[in-house]
């Protein structure tokens, strides 16, 4: 009796703490909800042609949110606050740790770099709470990251198209402005360069990235 009580007791409490973690996932707007109405141009992919789609829907917008959430990241949403750019790439992994990379310009001709990698497989070890790297950017490498920001010219896209792979997402925001842009496991494109860019300025020795 006693260990059946344990267990429901155990069960009401995770049951808690999920509740929590959703309530506090949906209050949190990590992305405008405009982007639920908004169309943009998906770029063609592998076995897909380029295609004007929605940029992003609701359950996206929940799994996304999810994944930010799980890296102890913040919105980027709304940027009144942020006079300054900040450019964050996200990847969300299928079996493996998510990670997230950021750079933000620190107003004196500076960029910040801030980068989590979740424990996990081709992650952190799992008795590490992740790994975090947060330092200054040389010039070699803002050069390297400015080449590489062609992305940024062009209007927010969301293709959210396969069923096992990875999600790649990349925010910029500041000057007033906030866009998005998402692929699933791009194989080239800008979107493919910024992100391995900014991933390579980390030195994290990862698996093959699809």
């Amino acid at each position: 009796m006693f260990q059946r009580d344990a267990y429901a007791l155990i069960a009401l409490a995770l049951a808690g703490v999920a509740f929590t973690l959703y309530a506090v996932i949906g209050s949190t707007p990590f992305f405008p909800r405009s982007l639920q109405m908004q169309s943009g141009i998906c770029p063609a992919g592998e076995g897909y042609p380029a295609e004007r789609r929605r940029v992003m829907d609701a359950s996206e917008a929940e799994w996304y949110s999810s994944g930010l959430f799980s890296l102890h990241e913040q919105p980027l949403f709304p940027d009144r606050d942020r006079p300054l750019q900040t450019v964050r790439f996200t990847l969300l992994r299928s079996f493996q740790a998510p990670l997230t990379v950021r750079t933000t310009d620190l107003g004196d001709g500076r960029l910040r770099l801030q980068a989590t990698l979740a424990p996990g497989p081709d992650g952190c070890p799992e008795d590490q709470a992740g790994c975090r790297i947060d330092r200054v950017l040389t010039e070699t490498e803002q050069a390297r990251v400015a080449r590489a920001q062609s992305l940024l010219a062009t209007a927010s896209y969301g293709c959210a198209t396969g069923i096992d792979g990875s999600m790649w997402l990349v925010e910029a925001s500041g000057h007033g402005d906030y866009r998005f842009w998402s692929e699933w496991s791009p194989r080239h494109g800008e979107l493919r360069d910024l992100a391995l860019v900014m991933i390579d300025l980390t030195g994290w020795e990862l698996k093959a990235i699809d």
